[in-house]
């Protein structure tokens, strides 16, 4: 939340400022106010009010429009739409990318961050970071999960391109 805004939970603990910014936000970044009021279970009249009472609160300088705000709700927006953002392990270390990022990459390349990241997950607990750098805010559990996450990303992934593979070949057969 940005600094300046003053949380007004009600009594179920929803903090009003919080919806007033992800309305203002999202809608900003393209979801249609009914998208918006599905994700918060709101009305779409609500989702509007609110939006429009967080920009007003932009506009006289009662809250700072941040940088860091509209990445927040942007990954907010990404994950909503089925776009989830994954770690992987490649021979370089550990990375960070969008499913949306992964998707256009070639199937050769895929299977490399498939198979390495299936490595990691089959290497023994202890021995992980002999071979791989530690991340930062390293968190032992939180790797294994993030991982394992990119697995299957990366695995629907290959399965999209093969199947799309297998339907150019038929066509070119015709």
């Amino acid at each position: 939340m940005a600094p300046g805004k003053t949380p007004k939970a009600d009594p179920e603990g929803i903090d009003e400022g919080i919806l007033d910014e992800g309305c203002f936000y999202l809608t900003s970044l393209g979801m249609t106010p009914q998208e918006v009021a599905a994700r918060f279970e709101i009305s779409e009249s609500q989702v509007k009010k609110r939006g429009d009472r967080f920009e007003k609160m932009l506009r006289e300088g009662k809250v700072p429009e941040e940088a860091i705000s509209a990445d927040f709700w942007r990954s907010v927006r990404e994950e909503a739409e089925g776009n989830v953002k994954v770690t992987f392990v490649s021979e370089k270390g550990f990375h960070h990318s969008w499913r949306s990022d992964l998707k256009k990459l070639d199937g050769a390349t895929l299977l490399s961050l498939f198979e390495s990241s299936k490595s990691f997950l089959n290497l023994d607990p202890s021995a992980r970071f002999l071979e791989y750098k530690t991340p930062k805010n390293y968190d032992p559990l939180a790797m294994q999960r993030e991982i394992s996450k990119a697995v299957v990303v990366i695995g629907a992934l290959l399965e999209e391109k093969w199947k799309e593979e297998q339907e150019q070949e038929k066509t070119s057969d015709h």
